[in-house]
Formats: structure tokens, sequence, C-alpha cells
């Protein structure tokens, strides 16, 4: 084969798509002994894009997806109702404005619905990946903040994908729905090693927010209490400018999931690529929820009934970890690192996905 050209047209939402896409394009890279070439697109967060992957071209175009939410994390109704009012003629837009799709061997989308239908109408193979898509999404939301018409809109234009590959936890409805589904094991990134850490008998708790920083208010009350717990070491970003004997501030230039492997509990919202790497790493969660979130409190029932994590409240994060801590670590978590340890679960999602590709365009 050739050397091949491929565009990412990675979703504005977030860095957990970023990640995957870097893992995937990595065992591409590997598969063909590096004859091949990626250009990535996006923009909200094309500064971390340029980070993670190394020798792309970069594209600093604004991928449509946008979602608003209020300061707990909720849905800004107001906000995604204006956005979407219009948004199929954005999108028709964006489509016709797209000239150099057809220099490309294939697409990869995560999770842009129009690449789908650049892919089609160029006949160029076009390839999803997504743990939960924005029609279903959207359609849990009550009352309704986008029209059914919209949801109809990218369920046509998702269809057009060559195949779209789900990792585990993806919603049921949704595997139902896409005929094009392909289940793949769970997206986690390959890194040499563990990052160092302060080597003491402390129990260690990674803080980790989301991309967009919802849980920062509620992180910056918790961190109020938690100098108070000798036995305990906290690694938080460096942003919040907190010193204390229990506290160890991380660079906010390195990605805190790449510290999963090096604690014994992560404190997160549930996020999914920071449940993948969790259960890879075989480190037990503690998952706080979001207000009318559709995404994460799915994520949270299916990996609570798994035995793999469990849930705390925003009231108790925020101020109540003196009292819950200490019960949770000695009793519920015995249990969830025991199954973590026992786990089967495979984590070579990106491997199965590249030799898919690659299968497909051969």
């Amino acid at each position: 084969m050739s050397s091949l050209k491929c565009k990412i047209y990675l979703s504005d939402e977030g860095y957990g798509h970023i990640v995957r896409q870097k893992a995937v394009s990595d065992s591409i890279k590997l598969l063909l002994n590096d004859q091949i070439s990626f250009t990535i697109q996006t923009q909200n967060y094309i500064t971390v894009a340029k980070s993670i992957f190394e020798n792309c071209e970069f594209v600093n175009k604004y991928n449509n997806i946008s979602w608003s939410k209020s300061k707990d994390g909720s849905p800004d109704i107001e906000k995604i109702n204006k956005y979407y009012k219009d948004y199929k003629l954005i999108s028709q837009e964006y489509i016709l404005n797209e000239e150099t799709t057809s220099i490309y061997d294939f697409l990869i989308s995560d999770f842009v619905y129009e690449a789908f239908d650049l892919g089609s109408k160029n006949n160029i193979p076009t390839f999803g990946i997504a743990h939960f898509t924005w029609d279903w999404f959207f359609s849990k939301l009550y009352p309704p903040v986008v029209k059914n018409e919209l949801i109809d809109y990218f369920l046509k234009m998702s269809k057009k994908a060559s195949r779209i590959y789900f990792p585990p936890f993806t919603p049921k409805e949704i595997l139902n729905h896409y005929k094009n589904a392909i289940n793949v094991p769970l997206i986690v990134r390959k890194r040499e090693s563990a990052k160092p850490i302060i080597d003491n008998n402390n129990f260690k708790i990674l803080l980790i927010d989301s991309g967009s920083g919802i849980l920062k208010p509620y992180i910056k009350q918790a961190i109020k209490t938690i100098n108070q717990f000798d036995d305990i070491t906290f690694y938080i970003p460096d942003l919040y400018n907190v010193n204390s004997n229990n506290i160890v501030n991380i660079p906010h230039n390195q990605l805190l999931i790449d510290y999963i492997d090096s604690v014994d509990l992560v404190i997160s919202r549930a996020g999914f690529n920071t449940i993948s790497e969790c259960i890879a790493y075989r480190t037990p969660m503690l998952l706080i929820g979001e207000a009318m979130n559709p995404e994460i409190n799915e994520n949270i029932i299916n990996l609570k009934l798994s035995g793999l994590a469990s849930f705390i409240s925003l009231e108790d994060f925020k101020n109540g970890l003196i009292k819950f801590l200490p019960n949770f670590i000695k009793n519920e978590y015995k249990t969830i690192k025991e199954n973590m340890n026992s786990h089967n679960m495979q984590t070579n999602g990106a491997e199965v996905i590249a030799q898919d590709i690659l299968n497909f365009l051969n």
C-alpha cells in the first residue's frame, strides 16, 4: 500500500476524543510503518491537539457541534435553542465550503456529522468513533432542546458513514439503531511509564475536572477541607494554586490522566476517557454526577452496575469529604479495587479500529 492521506475531524467539545484519536492514529501509523500523513481539523482545543499529535498538519476550523452548560453543568436551554435553531443552514454551508476533502484517502470523525456526508459525496471511506452520539444525547433531554427534524438530519448524515466504532458502555439504544455500528474494546493510549509521584505511604487521590471546567467551583470548595487529611495525598491541577503538605500540584501543561496508574483512587466526573483509562490501569473511581447530562448519568449507572466505580453527590464532594472518604476507603473501596484487579475487559480498541479501517480500505 502506497502512502495514504487521512483527515481527522475532531469535535470541539472536550479533550477525550483528542486522546482517543491519537491512540487510533498511532495504531494506524504503526501498521503502515509511518506511510501515512494526518491532517487534524478542530478549533476550540487546537492547542491541546497540537501538543498531543506529532508530525501532523492542522486546520483551525470550527466543527459545528456546540454544547452550552450552566454553572452547575446542566444544559443552558436558551443558548442551545438559539444555536441549533439555524444549525441545518450552518451545516450545509460548512459542507459546501469544504473544498479539499477529495485529496484524502479516508476520513475519521469523532463525532462531526458533516464528515460522513462529505465522505459520501466524494466517495471516500469515512469512519466514526464515539461512545455516544449527539442525536441520542439531545433526544434524552427534557424539555426538548432541539427539534426532531434536526435529530433526523443528524441520523441521515451518520448513516452515510462506512463504519462507526463504539466501545463498551455505549448506550444500547445507539447500538441497536446504528446498522453500521461495530463494537470494539476500550480505546486507550499506550504510554511508556507512569508519571512519577511522591513516594510515601499515604493513600493517593487524583482529582480530575472536565475539559470545560464544569467542576472547577466544586473542586475549589472541596479543597478548603482536604488539607485536614494527614494520611491522604491529593493530586490536583496547579491552576488552583493551593499550597498544603498533602496536596501535589500537577503542571497545567500535563494531562491529568497520565497520573491515573500512579494513584489509588480517581475522583472525577464520569467522562468516558477518564473511565477508559481507569479501567485500563485498574484504578478505582469515585464519580461525580452532573445535572441533566444523559452521557454522564449513563456512564455512572453502567459503571456502578459493573462494580468498577462508586458515586458521590456534588454536595458530599463539596462539603462532606471529611466524613465520606474515610468510610468509603474503609469499606466500598476495597470491593471496587478487587473488581478492578479481576476484570477482563480488553483495552486494545485503537488497534482493533486501525486494523479494521485498513482491511476496509484494502
